[in-house]
Parts: C-alpha cells; structure tokens; sequence
C-alpha cells in the first residue's frame, strides 16, 4: 500500500500507510502516546485526536485515509510560552482528573467541542463527549471544566462558585474540644482543595502508563487462552508457532523453573495449564516474538486437542455438587433469633435477590512490561498493579529467584477500583523475560482483559428483616450466596465482608447468618469498590425502606432509630467507639434534601406529564477502613531532605486517580509548613519504598497517612534541634502497623489476646437521598439528583474527595441500571467495551456533596479513607426511588427499561 502525508501537530509527515490504524501508527512510529488504546474497537474514546477540526477515535482510523488532512494529537496542544492550554487547565482547576488515562481524549473532544460551540449548554456538552467514557470522576467535574475552559477561552474569567453549577460541596465538622485529632483544624494544606500533584502531566498526555513503557528493542508476548470453559488438554502442539514468523519463544508449562501456580493469594490458577482448563481466561501457552502482530499470530497457531467436561455456571448446582466446589462456608449467629421473632406485632419484610457480576471498567486494559535486572541478576517487573509486594512474593517460588532478586515497580494506574489487586499476566511476562534476556512486553486486548480479569461477584441472596411497630430492628436472617468462578482467589474474604456487613450501620439484638461461596467455570470473583459489602447493602436497604412503608414511617427517621452510636455494637458484637458519623449524616442528608426534594416535585408537578415518575429513594451504609478481618494493616514512609533543600518522599502505596499520591504531600507539607511544590513522591516500587500490604480497602491515608504525618513530625523535630544547611542530607522513616483486628470467629483469640474484639480499625458512614425520573412510556430511569452526606474523620482534599464521591456513586448508580457481566454456558455475553452498560457523561447527576469531619484518632490529622464506600449505598438508593416512582420492587441488578416495562405491564 501506498504512503500518506498529512500534517500532524503542525508538521508534515509521510507515512506508510500498510493497512494500519492512525492509532498504531501514533504510537508505535510517531512515539506520541499520548493516544491511548483503551479497547481498540471505538467505544473508549481513550484514542481521541482531532482530524480536520473534528474529534475522531484514531483506533478504527485507517491511516491510508488520512491524506491531505490535518491531525492534533494531544501532544500538540499548547498554550501559549508552553503554558497549558486553557482547556487543560480547567481541568486542572475544577478536579477533572483522576486516574489520567482517559483525560488526553476527554481534553481533544472539549477542543474540538469548544471550536464549533465556544459556548455550549450542559447538554452539548454531553453530546461533545458522548463517544469518551470516564470511569472515575463521575462526569460532573469534566462538564464543568469544558466550561470553565469555554469562559476563559471567550476572555471571561468566571469564579470558580459560579462555574460548579452541577455541584456543590459543603463541609461540616464535629470536633470534640481538646480532641488531639482536631489539630490544624485550618491547615496550609490540610482541607484544602490542592491540585493533582501529577495532574499537569496528566492533562499533556505525559504520564506514562505500563502501555507506554515499551521501544523498539522490547519483545512482545501473546497468549493461547482456553477455548472451552471446562476440558481435559489431550496434547499440546506448539511446532507450528515456534516456526512462525519473528518468533523467539513459544512457553508452555514445561518452561516453568518454580511451581506453575499463581495469585496474589491462595494461587491455584496455573501459570500455563497442562492438564485442564477451567474457564475461558485460562493460558495454555505463550508466544514470545519481535512484534505484537507476530506474537499474536502465532499464538493462534498453537494446536491443542481437548476433551471437553460438563461445566458448572450456577451457584446452586455447584452447592449442591459440594466438596471442593465450596471455597468457604459461613455461619454465625446473635442472640436468641427465634425467641426475638416470637415477638407480638413484628413486621417481617424479605426478599429473594439477585445481583449480576460487574465489571470495573478501568479505561487502561491489563499491561506488564519486564525486564532483566543487572543489580539482581533477577528481573523487573513493571506492572499496573495494586499489590507490588503481594506479587514479587508470588513470583519468587514461580521463578526460582529469592525474593530479593525480583523488583516490582507499579505504574501509574489507568483506574483500579480493586480489579489490579490480584495477579494476571505478571508470571508469564517475568518467565519471558528469564528465558529470553530480553525486555519483554504483554498488553491485553480489551476483549482478553474482559475475559480474564476479575468481576464483582455475582450474589443469590435471601433475606428477612422483622421489625417492631416503633420502627426497632428486631431480628435478622440472611442467607448469602456468591460465585467465586474457577478459583479461590478473595472470594473467601469478600464473603466474609459481606456477612459482617449484613446488617448495614444499625444495631439489633438477634440475627443469623448462613452464607457460602462456590466455584463455577466462568467469570473470576475479585475484589471491587466495597469488597463484598454492596451485596448485602442492597438486600437490607431496600428491605429498610419496605419495612418504613409498612409502618408508615419517614425513611430518614427508620434509620435514626437504628443507627449506630458510639458504644454500641455491630452485628459480629464488635464495640464502635469513636469515629462514628452515621446519625449525623442521615440528619444532615434529611436536612440537605427536602428543599431539593420540594423544587422537584413542584416542578414536575408544572410538567404534568403522567408518563413522567419522579421518585425520591434514600439508604445508608458504611464501608470498613482498613483490610482488617485478622489481616495486618500497615504503611510505610521515608522522608528525605535534600542537600538543594528539596524532599523526597518515597510512600508505601498505589495511586489509581484517587488522589493518594497528593494527599500524602499535603500531610507532610502541613507537618513541614513547606510548599507542596518542594516534595518529590515516590510510590509502587519495592525497590524504594517500605513493604507494605496491598493498596486496598481505602485503607492508605488511614495506615501511610499515618506514617508520612510520624516522618515528618520526626523531620520537624530534628530540623528543629538541629537546623538543615545547604549540602546537607537528613532522613527519617516510619513503618506503621495498626493495632490487630480480628474475622467473625475471632471474638475467642481477642479475649486470649487481651485486646478488644475489633474486626476493622475504623469504618467511614454515609447517607444518600437520590431522586430519579421514571419514564412510564420507555422504562427508562434517570438520576437526577444525588445528596450525598459522608463521614470522611477529616477532609484532607475537599475537591478530591467529592470527586471520590461522585465518581463511587455514578458506580453504584451503574450497578443499579445498566451495568452487568453475564455468562451464557460459561461464555461471556458482554465481549466489547460499549457493551457494559457504564454510565456516560449524559447520564451524570448534580451533586450535593457534604463532608462530615468526625475525626479518627489514628487518622493522620483525624482523616479515614473514603475511595470506596459511596458505592455501597448508591444502588439501593435507586432501587427505592424506582419504587417510589412507579410503586414497584425490583429485587435484582441491573434493572433494565424492559424489567420496568414488565413490571409496569404485569400490575
């Protein structure tokens, strides 16, 4: 085929054009990578560049298409004396960026948006960006920043206040006089909304992700996966791929030096499989080659002969088959439950639920780059991790290294929300790199990462709440059920999450609890934004909210005269002391929410459209801070002042777009009284930071927090005694453990221990009201507003935690309507990107988001975590609010226009 020339960021270039997309060849020839490939079938908007003055989606661009056309790339957008371009800094400004990944071909389709329309609506703007999904921020920020850009760009320069018309954030705090925790209470830094620390390279497209790591040097891997959920492997034939074009190597098990089993914990999966193969995202071999394109076909030319063997998809079946298809079994009980319900005049409410898998959608697919490491004679591996240590102590036995010879260095994360907590590909690119002494890079198509990367677990759940005329939880009996997929991995603990979240944030005297989950030949269980907790949430709040009909009783006020107070005890017996915010955010989301309600309802009253519902839905909940259940809970820091004057800080944790990496600047800057601009951060490397455990469980500003805000007071401390001089370098470190804490059956070792009975360190509480508008004609459901009270112990970022916020929420409002992962005889029924159900930018909501101070005593400054427990409540908040509206129940996600539509028909 021919060449092209076209004018890319204001050069002239020519190029050959071979059948390739205009993606492939920004990235892999051009070196700007800025572009991203997020699924490689259009949908993402990850890839967005601007062509002729329109946004267009580079990945299904063919470049021999592009002659004579005009091309800018996110490379090419500059303000003027290399400043950012006001469209990156409204970005910047307003908190629209989190992870980073997708915001190159968010800020392309605002420009080209912002040329054609330099003053669009909130509606055109949403119509701007409806080919770029965000995972992360929740949409709010970025159609407020496309704003703010579009001001500045017409030479106003508007207050921020009246640009944030889709939002609103209030803090309100409840300090104890003399409380340690209360210091600072007006910090340089801490409470104030600071920019992303790494945000402009974010904004330029220059942060570089495990995708943009490789050269022209690196190899490439690519994988034979399973073609059946569940068969016997009869023989395996690799003679062809090995022959095939640029080709290095084709691994199979027998390249395995250590055990060929992985995962993060309990590894069962096999490195390669030689005997079976249990779900589809199973790896029987791996072809090492010069390029992708030969990798990829030669894996394909790898003959295997199968045997294929009855699957088990249903959590029911594989019960009842028992023995190893039961990872774990659950029961535990409080009080006496059948003299409770022999109670006269109870109200018992119950309900059989069912709820889909989920899957994350992180916009950046799974990637692993790994190389040899010449000071170790080992290996390197950099990977979109969470959990760097959790894997180099995985890799060592596979390998046959010590642990010292394997480095893991996290890269910045395009998204995780607990998805890249468990190992996928990082074994076979470590072995790669070993046989081959080459650099070698893995990256997954979006359809392979969808396939073998972890989901929320799908749930059987039944339910009874009996309740006493005065509103008082009496009693509750649950039964809760879920499907781990072929192996172990968190399924074990995510059920135990559930069951001591089985209650929600209330008190009662009796309850029992049987709970189990299985495995299946098809999706893996893992970890995601509430780890088990979402489940039981949406079975107790909609269960509440029945049971406040039945009595006619406020939904607020139900839940007041249940919610925990300090001093009382959760459903496992575990005493709550301190931090304990859940009664002040149902009164004030009560309080913030009925003028809002009241303009609703009068305005639709004026709409007088019968087809038109509008419902008002309100839940509760709380998420744990800290991994706790047993498991230890630590952070780490090493805090470096410089010979310049300047600071290292190398921390003990992962940022994934959740503000981590800025919040553990603003700790020490305010210990320090220093600039945020003076420090350095060091993050996600074994070789530079602490060990530490996974970053999980919005457990790093409670556990590291904790340890930048001990270095740097000890920092403070010695310059104090001893003043810095210029040359001069000083150092201090701190490895934090928390106090233990103790699983369901640990009430027995903490009275051995002589330590209270404590399942986590601390737990962040909030309340949200949403009200939604149901089309009685289409069944389709819109949110339109969310207030959203939470208790975050102390607001270190204001901004960054709404985005928090507001990002966890349009999740559990995806969760509630659209969003579902399901298997048909163990094949996915979803297999691209558009197919998910995730919520775009149209579908966002206007917030009002109130932080609540209730200050942790371990917390550094009195904060806790808050990444992930907005999730928990969001979903049941909808499901009560379609009832509200339209008077039916839905006891099932995701609930779809033509569930509604049903419904609606059948009554």
């Amino acid at each position: 085929m021919g060449n092209v020339t076209f004018e890319l960021n204001e050069t002239l270039v020519t190029a050959q054009a071979e059948g390739q997309t205009l993606l492939k060849y920004l990235r892999g020839v051009a070196c700007l990578k800025g572009a991203k490939e997020g699924c490689g079938t259009g949908h993402c908007g990850a890839c967005t560049v601007i062509i002729d003055g329109r946004a267009v989606r580079s990945c299904v661009t063919r470049l021999d298409r592009l002659d004579g056309k005009k091309i800018t790339t996110i490379e090419g957008l500059r303000g003027e004396n290399g400043a950012l371009h006001p469209i990156q800094q409204a970005f910047l400004d307003i908190g629209a960026v989190q992870c980073g990944f997708c915001t190159p071909g968010m800020v392309l389709a605002a420009k080209a948006l912002l040329d054609a329309n330099p003053n669009p609506t909130d509606e055109e703007i949403c119509e701007g960006l409806k080919h770029n999904y965000c995972r992360c921020t929740g949409y709010v920020k970025i159609i407020q920043a496309v704003h703010l850009a579009a001001a500045r760009l017409r030479g106003e320069n508007p207050p921020l206040t009246e640009i944030q018309s889709l939002e609103h954030i209030e803090l309100v705090s409840y300090h104890v006089p003399g409380d340690p925790t209360a210091e600072h209470l007006t910090g340089r830094h801490i409470g104030c909304s600071e920019p992303d620390c790494d945000g402009p390279q974010k904004v330029r497209g220059a942060l570089a992700y495990a995708c943009d790591l490789g050269d022209e040097s690196t190899l490439h891997g690519a994988f034979t996966w399973s073609r059946f959920p569940h068969a016997r492997i009869l023989s395996i034939d690799c003679s062809a791929a090995e022959a095939a074009p640029g080709v290095l190597r084709v691994l199979t098990s027998r390249d395995v030096p250590g055990q060929n089993v992985f995962g993060t914990f309990n590894p069962e999966q096999p490195v390669f499989c030689e005997d079976e193969v249990c779900f589809l995202g199973d790896m029987i071999a791996m072809a090492v080659a010069d390029t992708e394109e030969h990798a990829r076909a030669a894996a394909k030319l790898v003959e295997v002969a199968y045997e294929v063997l009855p699957g088990v998809f249903e959590i029911e079946d594989s019960h009842a088959r028992g023995g190893r298809q039961v990872i774990r079994t659950i029961d535990f009980s409080k009080g006496d439950y059948d003299a409770e319900t022999r109670r006269p005049g109870l109200v018992h409410v119950e309900g059989d639920y069912y709820f889909e898998r989920q899957e994350h959608g992180a916009l950046e697919p799974l990637c692993v780059l790994a190389e040899p490491d010449a000071n170790t004679g080992g290996v390197h591996i950099t990977s979109c991790t969470q959990s760097p240590f959790e894997i180099r102590r995985m890799l060592a036995p596979i390998l046959g290294l010590a642990e010292a010879q394997v480095r893991v260095t996290a890269s910045p994360l395009g998204g995780g929300f607990g998805q890249k907590c468990d190992s996928y590909i990082e074994a076979q690119a470590a072995l790669a790199s070993m046989v081959t002494g080459r650099r070698v890079q893995v990256t997954l198509r979006r359809s392979e990462s969808l396939i073998l990367s972890t989901k929320r677990h799908r749930y059987r759940n039944r339910y009874r709440l009996s309740v006493d005329r005065d509103g008082r939880f009496r009693a509750l009996d649950a039964l809760i059920t879920s499907d781990a997929g072929p192996y172990a991995g968190l399924s074990g603990g995510v059920l135990e999450q559930g069951c001591i979240f089985a209650l929600g944030p209330y008190r009662l005297d009796a309850a029992r609890v049987h709970a189990y989950t299985v495995r299946t030949n098809t999706a893996q269980g893992g970890a995601f934004r509430g780890f088990g907790i979402n489940q039981s949430a949406n079975c107790i709040e909609t269960l509440i909210d029945e049971a406040a009909e039945r009595l006619g009783m406020d939904p607020f006020e139900i839940r007041l005269r249940n919610a925990l107070s300090p001093g009382d005890r959760t459903l496992t017996t575990e005493v709550v002391q301190e931090s304990v915010g859940i009664l002040q955010t149902i009164r004030i989301c009560r309080e913030k929410s009925q003028p809002i309600i009241a303009r609703y309802r009068e305005a639709y009253r004026k709409k007088n459209d019968p087809a038109l519902a509008l419902g008002v839905g309100v839940a509760s909940g709380f998420k744990n801070v800290g991994v706790g259940k047993g498991n230890p809970d630590d952070g780490g820091c090493i805090l470096t002042k410089l010979p310049d004057g300047r600071y290292t800080l190398a921390v003990s944790g992962i940022d994934m777009g959740q503000g981590f990496r800025t919040a553990m600047v603003q700790i020490a800057a305010e210990m320090l009284d220093e600039s945020a601009s003076c420090f350095e951060v060091v993050s996600g490397d074994t070789a530079q930071t602490l060990p530490h455990r996974q970053a999980v469980s919005e457990r790093q500003t409670l556990d590291t927090g904790r340890a930048v805000y001990i270095a740097a007071n000890q920092m403070r401390e010695e310059l104090a005694a001893r003043p810095w001089r210029p040359g001069e370098t000083r150092q201090t470190r701190c490895s934090h453990s928390a106090p233990r804490t103790y699983g369901i059956a640990g009430r027995e070792q903490a009275r051995r221990d002589k330590n209270p009975y404590q399942n986590y360190r601390g737990y962040a509480f909030l309340t949200q009201c949403v009200i939604v508008e149901v089309d009685r004609r289409t069944g389709r459901v819109r949110v339109l507003h969310v207030i959203s009270a939470n208790d975050v112990g102390r607001a270190i970022n204001p901004q960054i935690i709404a985005g928090q916020v507001e990002g966890g929420t349009s999740m559990g409002i995806g969760y509630a309507l659209s969003e579902g992962f399901s298997y048909t005889q163990g094949r996915p029924d979803q297999k691209a990107f558009g197919q998910l159900g995730l919520p775009l930018a149209g579908d966002a909501p206007k917030y009002d988001v109130v932080l609540v101070e209730d200050p942790h005593i371990e917390g550094p400054y009195g904060a806790k975590g808050c990444s992930e427990v907005a999730t928990v409540p969001a979903t049941p908040a909808v499901m009560n609010a379609i009832h509200d509206a339209v008077g039916v129940r839905f006891y099932h996600t995701p609930i779809r226009p033509a569930d509604i539509l049903a419904a609606l028909k059948k009554n």
